[in-house]
C-alpha cells in the first residue's frame, strides 16, 4: 500500500510541475493575444475578434493547471492560527480530514462540469462569439482538472492520515520549527 501511494504521489508531482509549466506557457499565449488585439486596434483600427473569448479559455485553462500544483506544493490557502498549536499528529489528523473535505468538493464540481461538458458534445454547442468555437474543446479541461484534483486529495488524505496514526512518515510541512521531538511521535 505505502509503495503505491509513494509511486502515485511521485506521479502526482510530476504532473503538478508539467501543469504549472503548462500555464505559465498559456499565460504567455494570452499576454500575446491580448497585445495583437491591442496592436490591430491601434496601428489597423480593427479587432482580431477572438482575443477576448479566447482569453477567457486559456485563463480557465491555467486556473485548472494551477489548482493541481498547488495541491500538491500545499499552497492552497488555510488558516494556520489554530493548527500550528497543536500536536503535529493532531496536525495531519486535521489536514486528512480537510483533504477528504476537498476531494468531495471536487467531485460535486466534476459532476457539474463533466455534464455541462456532455451538454455541449451531446448537443454541438457552439460560442456566440466570431469564432464558433465548439464549447467542449475549451470546457474539457475541467471535467480532467477536477479528476486530478480529486485524485491529488485523496492521495493526500491517505498519506496524513496514514501519519496520524503513526503508519507513515509525517511531512515536512507539518513541523514546525518550535516543534520538539516528542510531538513528532504522538
Amino acid at each position: 500500500m505505502a509503495s503505491v501511494l509513494h509511486t502515485l504521489g511521485r506521479w502526482l508531482d510530476q504532473l503538478g510541475q508539467g501543469a504549472i509549466w503548462m500555464a505559465a506557457y498559456l499565460l504567455l499565449a494570452m499576454v500575446a493575444l491580448m497585445c495583437t488585439e491591442i496592436g490591430t486596434r491601434l496601428f489597423l483600427k480593427m479587432s482580431i475578434q477572438i482575443s477576448e473569448e479566447y482569453s477567457g479559455y486559456l485563463f480557465t485553462w491555467v486556473t485548472m493547471g494551477g489548482f493541481l500544483y498547488a495541491q500538491r506544493s500545499d499552497r492552497l490557502l488555510r488558516v494556520d492560527a489554530l493548527r500550528n498549536v497543536l500536536p503535529v499528529r493532531v496536525r495531519a489528523a486535521i489536514d486528512g480530514l480537510a483533504s477528504l473535505a476537498g476531494a468531495a468538493l471536487s467531485l460535486i464540481l466534476l459532476d457539474a462540469t463533466a455534464d455541462t461538458f456532455y451538454s455541449s458534445v451531446l448537443f454541438g454547442t457552439t460560442s456566440m462569439q466570431y469564432s464558433e468555437t465548439p464549447l467542449y474543446l475549451p470546457q474539457v479541461i475541467m471535467p480532467v482538472g477536477f479528476v486530478l484534483l480529486t485524485i491529488a486529495f485523496l492521495h493526500t488524505a491517505a498519506m496524513q492520515l496514514r501519519a496520524a496514526c503513526g503508519r507513515g512518515p509525517l511531512p515536512i510541512y507539518l513541523q514546525l520549527p518550535g516543534d520538539t521531538g516528542q510531538a513528532r511521535h504522538e
